[in-house]
């Protein structure tokens, strides 16, 4: 689904092994085989465990994958064993139980959010921003991927977004002529503008837009608007953004809009996992 480079491993591993493990070292643990076994203390979706198998290779432990990324856990149930030396368990343990729960956390939060929009509109998309966490993005995106949800931008190069900071260093050129300008000099790319009212929803419909993000707005005024933007332009993608929870998802989805968008699935709450370790 993703791929992680070597350099991505290299460092989750180095941010947590930056030299040795001292306490391995200081008890002089000796370094014989064992297991390390991850079980789910709660319902949730699974999330993390790519990464963590490369992890683990690259220390020269052997996984035992038990479940897969995107998969319902329930309490108890065992996801990951991993087979090998005492010292490379322990360099693998923590930092493995840090990418399944807080990777398990945000594809649980997409799951409950794709499942809460999808009552409203079965085929409505929940997007993750790129507004995520310095350095955790890629995976704060493949969890959302797990989680059922899509990525709205994974950075910069992707598709054209034309925001009102933008706006404000080209102040000549209206609607028209900004869609008109970014056509020109990227014909491949999706041209999206944000709209912060009505009018400026309609107005970049009739600029011949790709698509129209509407930010902060009601679902009672998104479900008045989208018909006048169909209308203009009926193969317009149109997006919601701002104020997207759980509770209101299926009210966002049955409007009619055709993406909610949305950074708060970065902020779930971790999953709780268990570890077992093993002398063998």
């Amino acid at each position: 689904m993703m791929y992680f480079t070597q350099a991505d491993i290299d460092q989750l591993i180095l941010e947590d092994l930056p030299l040795h493990d001292e306490t391995t070292r200081a008890l002089a643990l000796p370094d014989v085989p064992g297991s390390l076994t991850y079980c789910a203390r709660q319902p949730g979706v699974l999330a993390g465990l790519a990464p963590l198998l490369r992890l683990a290779q690259s220390l020269g432990l052997r996984p035992e994958p038990l479940a897969a990324d995107g998969d319902a856990t329930a309490p108890g149930q065992a996801v990951l064993r991993l087979h090998g030396n005492a010292h490379a368990l322990h360099m693998a343990w923590k930092q493995g139980m840090n990418l399944i729960e807080y990777l398990s956390g945000i594809a649980s939060a997409t799951r409950q959010m794709v499942d809460a929009a999808r009552a409203g509109n079965p085929r409505i998309q929940v997007a993750g921003t790129r507004k995520a966490h310095p350095g955790a993005r890629k995976l704060q995106h493949y969890a959302v991927l797990c989680g059922g949800g899509m990525v709205h931008r994974a950075g910069l190069s992707e598709t054209i977004l034309v925001f009102a900071q933008h706006r404000a260093f080209l102040p000549d050129l209206d609607a028209a002529q900004l869609v008109a300008r970014a056509k020109a000099h990227s014909p491949e790319k999706f041209v999206l503008i944000e709209a912060e009212s009505a009018d400026d929803a309609l107005v970049a419909a009739r600029a011949g837009a790709d698509g129209v993000q509407l930010d902060k707005m009601s679902p009672e005024q998104l479900a008045a608007l989208v018909p006048q933007l169909r209308a203009l332009q009926p193969r317009l993608t149109i997006n919601a953004a701002g104020g997207i929870r759980p509770d209101n998802a299926a009210a966002f989805a049955a409007s009619g809009v055709d993406v909610l968008v949305t950074s708060s699935l970065y902020n779930a709450k971790a999953a709780d996992f268990g570890a077992i370790m093993q002398r063998l």
